[in-house]
């Protein structure tokens, strides 16, 4: 279910979502100069295309030939995708999608200015929809989603990590840009300040559940599945919930809300993962593959995973409870819809 494609969503919706995809892949052909060439690596792979999804949906429009829409959607997967193109340079990745990344075959020099160049065009294309609110928070959104790369970066393999300090973090990194997207579409569809701010914190929260249920997949999926090798993250020292709760040694009681709290005995674990930990933080010398298996395995055996999806869970509701009275209805419907396959891909 990872490379689910969330764009079935709402038939009606097709020939806009089609108009996107046809601009993408022109962008990435071969005759569109080095943005074919190189950036086009990653438009030609292919992606769930949730992001001008949310665009679309959160606008209300159905006109097919609308524009202005058309080039705030693209520019959103087009920043998806340069920010993607950055990542695997800074993970030093060699897949993303199935396929070799852009930094393997051509090197980070020219990753960059690849992953540089889609961003050139996103602005180009949100500042000729003359829709200044839609440019202002994919901005927004992509200052924070530096922030994010610079928090994570200094909490490699940091085992003292919280889990306030991990749902900062996705959301500046993952839940900013849907929030974004959706508030760019409401924008865009002239929805009412009320409105906008309800689809905004929709996409926030549905965000967050999508990057729990991502790193659950770290752990649950496999490389095939995943486009890229499972177990990447723990491998680079970033701490992920499930990881983060069995380092705590918490519990956690049933309730409409997911209540943390430690646990006054420690686990047999505990001193094992006790010394990964100051040996990962000490000179840098990060976790061992040995390590790495210990923790994964550990993570496993105990009942984190099931209390990250609980939390993912969590999300899911409050961005569906959002929606009330979102109009129309067959958007509304279509974005509760992208709620459940946020959650289904972790099973």
């Amino acid at each position: 279910m990872a490379g689910l494609r969330f764009s079935n969503q709402g038939q009606s919706l097709s020939p806009l979502l089609q108009a996107v995809e046809a601009r993408l892949q022109e962008m990435g052909s071969d005759q569109a100069g080095a943005l074919g060439v190189y950036a086009g690596h990653m438009i030609r792979a292919g992606g769930k295309r949730l992001r001008p999804l949310l665009v679309i949906l959160c606008s209300g429009i159905d006109d097919p030939v609308c524009q202005p829409l058309i080039d705030i959607a693209t520019a959103a997967e087009l920043i998806h995708t340069a920010s993607l193109i950055h990542d695997d340079i800074l993970d030093q990745a060699a897949t993303r999608r199935g396929i070799p990344t852009l930094n393997r075959l051509q090197g980070n020099h020219t990753a960059v200015l690849a992953g540089d160049l889609l961003f050139a065009t996103a602005f180009g294309l949100l500042a000729r929809a003359h829709c200044s609110g839609a440019l202002a928070v994919m901005t927004d959104a992509i200052r924070d989603m530096c922030q994010a790369e610079i928090e994570q970066k200094e909490a490699l393999f940091q085992f003292s990590v919280t889990e306030g300090m991990y749902l900062s973090r996705i959301e500046k990194k993952t839940a900013s840009l849907l929030a974004a997207c959706c508030s760019a579409g409401a924008l865009a569809g002239g929805q009412a300040p009320e409105a906008v701010a309800s689809l905004a914190a929709y996409g926030r929260n549905l965000g967050l559940c999508f990057q729990i249920t991502d790193d659950l997949l770290d752990f649950t999926g496999d490389s095939a599945t995943l486009g890229k090798p499972s177990g990447s993250d723990l491998a680079q020292g970033i701490l992920t919930l499930p990881v983060i709760y069995l380092l705590n040694n918490i519990a956690f009681e049933q309730g409409s809300e997911i209540a943390i709290e430690r646990h006054p005995t420690p686990n047999p674990d505990q001193a094992r993962l006790q010394e990964i930990a100051r040996q990962a933080s000490t000179g840098g010398r990060g976790c061992s593959l040995h390590d790495q298996e210990y923790i994964k395995q550990a993570v496993c055996d105990s009942p984190t995973l099931s209390m990250a999806y609980r939390k993912a869970l969590y999300f899911a509701q409050e961005a569906a409870g959002y929606l009330d009275g979102f109009a129309p209805e067959k958007s509304c419907t279509a974005l509760l819809g992208l709620v459940d396959q946020v959650l289904q891909r972790h099973r």
